[in-house]
């Protein structure tokens, strides 16, 4: 029978703000479970984005790790992690004519 592996909890931050999670989890899961579920804006209308499939594809979670532009859904966290959500202020110009979804 085989040994469970410790529970390894770290220290991390988002927007600032320092949290405790389970070493290894998806930092987008960690917050939610932690309640934050605003992980940034939408660049065509500042609407609030965050998880959506959890599985890497639609990029609606997308935050700074460190620095750089990452998936939080796919981004596991590690002692010292410093998490940034996405903010474009103002929205990025549309088409003139066109809906901002087309």
């Amino acid at each position: 029978m085989d040994e469970e592996s410790p529970v390894v909890m770290v220290s991390f931050t988002f927007d600032g703000v320092t949290y405790r999670g389970r070493a290894g989890i998806p930092a987008g899961i960690a917050l939610y479970a932690l309640g934050v579920k605003r992980l940034g804006e939408s660049e065509v209308d500042g609407s609030p984005r965050g998880l959506y499939c959890l599985i890497g594809q639609c990029f609606e979670c997308r935050v700074l790790a460190d620095g750089e532009v990452r998936r939080a859904c796919l981004l596991p966290i590690s002692e010292g992690l410093t998490l940034a959500s996405l903010k474009v202020d103002p929205p990025l110009p549309t088409n003139p004519g066109r809906s901002a979804y087309d």
